[in-house]
């Protein structure tokens, strides 16, 4: 079906109005703290249906289902002690845990037929206040094309999926800009299954990570080899930019380059650069340019998302 795409602004008309159309079995768009997501009900197989078809994503690769309180969420997981630690210290906030299914009314699809779920609580109030209004959890993958940038904004939904959806809630810039972090505790070994806004470091605080971090089954988004990906190939880990090479840089733009340059953060702040990232590698992707080079990113806090998101985006299969 080709939709006439509609922005419509944050008020409680429209809260109200989005929160209708999921209940009714439709896919809108609205924001997270991470990013923009696609968001429909948990429970209902054709409208989760919808959602992987709009994004043209494989049906392997499970969906995370939001909730608008954390009693609700671990209400519908087998719980244990991590769980509990996790979610009291990081909920709402992007942290997404995978474990165990206890509901019985979560569309099969949504989990990839797994046996295992992927849930969160996220903290943006407009995305809380659509889940509150019904209280009714929602899938709500990122809202572009599958295996593309992310989107941060309304528009970049909008440029993503125009005609494919009618409604896009618009909610300004997300506040993290990357997606949240998964971990894994349907096993006895705690694992980050995908690295995002919330860091190794400060879950080490709480709970101890097991070190050896080998997937072997898809249990959550973002472990796609390729994924993230600008139309056009990206350089990573590079120290200068190339004749007709956008350069993204970690830093000050360097005086010498007069080509087409911006910077992720000047002050070399890893949280603004996590912001940026998504942005401005959709801005360059626009420049006439041949390919786009990253500036190397520390491997630290946050700066481990960064760089899990540049690698998965420059990953190249030979045929």
């Amino acid at each position: 079906m080709n939709y006439k795409t509609k922005i419509i602004e944050k008020n409680k008309k429209n809260i109200l109005f989005v929160a209708k159309k999921i209940k009714d079995g439709e896919v809108v768009a609205l924001p997270t703290e991470t990013v923009y997501g696609l968001a429909g009900r948990f429970d209902k197989d054709s409208t989760i249906k919808k959602i992987f078809s709009i994004k043209n994503r494989p049906l392997y690769n499970p969906l995370i289902i939001h909730y608008g309180s954390l009693e609700h969420a671990l209400e519908d997981i087998y719980l244990d002690s991590r769980a509990k630690v996790l979610a009291k210290n990081f909920w709402p906030g992007p942290l997404t845990i995978v474990a165990k299914a206890k509901n019985k009314f979560i569309s099969k699809i949504a989990t990839s037929g797994l046996n295992t779920v992927a849930i969160r609580v996220p903290s943006n109030k407009i995305a809380l206040a659509v889940l509150n209004q019904f209280n009714l959890p929602f899938a709500a993958p990122s809202a572009n094309r599958y295996g593309k940038i992310s989107p941060t904004c309304a528009k970049d939904v909008f440029d993503e999926l125009n005609g494919k959806i009618a409604t896009i809630l618009n909610g300004g810039t997300t506040q993290v800009g990357i997606e949240s972090t998964v971990i894994d505790l349907s096993k006895k070994q705690t694992r980050i299954l995908r690295y995002g806004g919330i860091s190794k470091e400060s879950i080490n605080k709480f709970i101890e990570l097991d070190k050896n971090n080998i997937n072997i089954k898809i249990k959550s988004p973002g472990l796609s080899s390729s994924h993230y990906k600008p139309d056009k190939p990206i350089r990573i880990n590079a120290k200068r930019p190339k004749k007709n090479e956008a350069w993204l840089a970690f830093g000050e733009k360097p005086d010498y380059f007069k080509g087409v340059c911006l910077s992720l953060s000047k002050k070399k702040c890893l949280n603004e650069s996590a912001k940026n990232l998504y942005k401005m590698l959709r801005l360059l992707d626009k420049k006439n340019v041949k390919s786009i080079a990253i500036q190397k990113i520390p491997e630290k806090g946050i700066g481990f998302a960064i760089n899990d998101r540049l690698n998965r985006a420059a990953y190249f299969k030979e045929k």
